[in-house]
């Protein structure tokens, strides 16, 4: 009877230990499985929206030298603009809607100063060399020996380069129009000149 006690009580002792082995066997195996899983997370890239985002903000500055046309007392001035986009990159095209106001002062006896806001876009193809049409319909304010206040339009060619990430740099040529004054005539004119953007 001692004998079987004590056997018994061995066998209870040795399903203990191993008890003992195997909850300590899948215990280490559970961290195990939460270590990989946790350097697999830290190594894998984090997901970022941005990186699903194919729009970039452009905050762009034009500086221009315009002329006027069928203007005899009007010269040759200069001026720019200040514009906001959004561009929506469509694979090798690229979308960019945006408003923006504008600034020009032609010389000559009337010293027209012409203010203006517009909507409007821009098409582009490419990536690095991007050709470009845009055009803009807005309000213009004309002041100097003429004074008044007349829907406003361009439309024009554009060529940028993008030589860092953030930065871009482009040349254009635009015609623009003045809606007719009561007399039937419209300020015209052209404007050439240089712009940079930053993208964001």
């Amino acid at each position: 009877m001692s004998h079987r006690n004590r056997l018994c009580h061995s066998l209870s002792n040795i399903l203990s230990c191993l008890g003992a082995l195997a909850s300590l066997a899948v215990t280490t195996a559970a961290h195990a499985d939460d270590e990989t899983a946790r350097s697999y997370s830290d190594d894998a890239p984090h997901h970022n929206r941005r990186d699903d985002d194919t729009s970039k903000t452009h905050i762009a500055v034009d500086f221009d030298f315009g002329s006027a046309l069928d203007a005899p007392r009007t010269k040759a001035g200069g001026g720019g603009a200040l514009r906001l986009g959004q561009e929506f990159d469509l694979l090798l095209v690229s979308l960019t809607p945006e408003f923006g106001g504008s600034y020009h002062a032609f010389g000559g006896n009337d010293e027209t100063k012409l203010y203006s806001g517009f909507l409007g876009g821009r098409l582009a193809i490419g990536k690095i060399v991007e050709p470009s049409v845009f055009g803009h319909l807005g309000v213009g304010h004309v002041a100097g020996l003429e004074s008044r206040t007349a829907p406003i339009m361009d439309a024009g060619l554009a060529i940028d380069f993008t030589l860092l990430p953030l930065i871009d740099l482009g040349v254009h040529g635009a015609y623009n129009v003045m809606m007719p004054r009561d007399d039937g005539s419209a300020l015209k004119f052209v404007t050439l000149g240089a712009h940079a953007a930053l993208v964001l």
